[in-house]
């Protein structure tokens, strides 16, 4: 008797199916879209201000976005900044250390915050995206999707 090991064979199925009928790209974005709900289960934070629909001329027309998201006991404030290349920095208030987790539909990118509550993420890529906040004290807190 011959012995298989499985996940040799799925890879090797998975390979054949690729080569005869690779799925449509369509369904792969699709797939990488679902990603930014993996962290479901945490607090939802509301967008209280968003300097794109808030009529604030100083920001508007600009290569920056500025965002506030609020939570019970939380807000994340956040700057997208798009000249060079497009960066996110923010600031969890009051200030806290935490982790902070920037879902998109490439994966996932994670961030420490200082003392002060400040984190970056550079070179973020345009689409959709969320943030997971993880304080030292375990509460999580996740923004509503947003599109930068």
């Amino acid at each position: 008797m011959v012995e298989h090991d499985d996940a040799q064979l799925l890879a090797a199925l998975g390979r054949a199916f690729d080569a005869i009928d690779p799925p449509p790209e369509q369904v792969l974005e699709q797939a990488r879209n679902a990603f930014v709900w993996q962290s479901i289960d945490a607090e939802l934070a509301e967008l209280v201000y968003d300097s794109e629909t808030s009529g604030d001329m100083a920001v508007r027309g600009s290569d920056t976005r500025e965002m506030t998201f609020r939570a019970p006991g939380i807000e994340v404030e956040v700057m997208v900044v798009s000249e060079h290349h497009r960066s996110l920095i923010g600031q969890v208030v009051p200030a806290q250390e935490a982790a902070v987790e920037l879902l998109h539909g490439g994966g996932a990118v994670t961030s420490r915050t200082d003392a002060l509550g400040r984190f970056a993420f550079d070179r973020v890529a345009a689409g959709a995206v969320k943030l997971v906040v993880v304080t030292v004290t375990g509460t999580r807190v996740q923004t509503e999707g947003l599109v930068i």
